[in-house]
């Protein structure tokens, strides 16, 4: 959960950065969270529900699900592993929560911007998780 939450703060990070630099303001996934979960779950209308849930999800979720996966994925180092479930965690997204949220099939509703860039995301977010996840592995 360690690595998971590593990985989760730098592509936060990443998405303040371009938020505050207001590059495509416009397409905030954090904001496509709480969307998702005011149609799924009926909660409150909060950017601090997008961003709790982008959390638990980062941390608990996908940082706990990558740690029982890491031994049977293919890749040869953690860090490629990690690459290996990010990708596999990207076309989760792309199938559940962009549908759910309202955005279409690949969050297609916002154009091509919404897959690709949540793929580079997601292929960061892996890279950072293996390579944390095997650091951590060999204190």
């Amino acid at each position: 959960m360690l690595a998971g939450l590593v990985a989760t703060l730098v592509i936060s990070l990443f998405m303040i950065l371009r938020l505050s630099a207001e590059i495509m303001p416009w397409y905030n996934i954090v904001e496509i969270m709480n969307l998702t979960a005011q149609s799924v779950l009926g909660t409150p209308n909060s950017i601090l529900v997008g961003w709790l849930i982008h959390f638990v999800v980062g941390t608990l979720i996908w940082g706990t699900l990558f740690a029982l996966l890491a031994p049977y994925l293919p890749g040869g180092t953690d860090a490629r592993r990690g690459l290996v479930f990010g990708l596999g965690a990207w076309l989760v997204v792309m199938i559940t929560v962009f549908p759910l949220a309202g955005s279409g099939m690949f969050g297609m509703g916002f154009g091509l911007i919404a897959p690709i860039s949540t793929l580079l995301g997601h292929i960061v977010f892996g890279l950072v998780l293996g390579a944390t996840y095997g650091w951590l592995q060999r204190l």
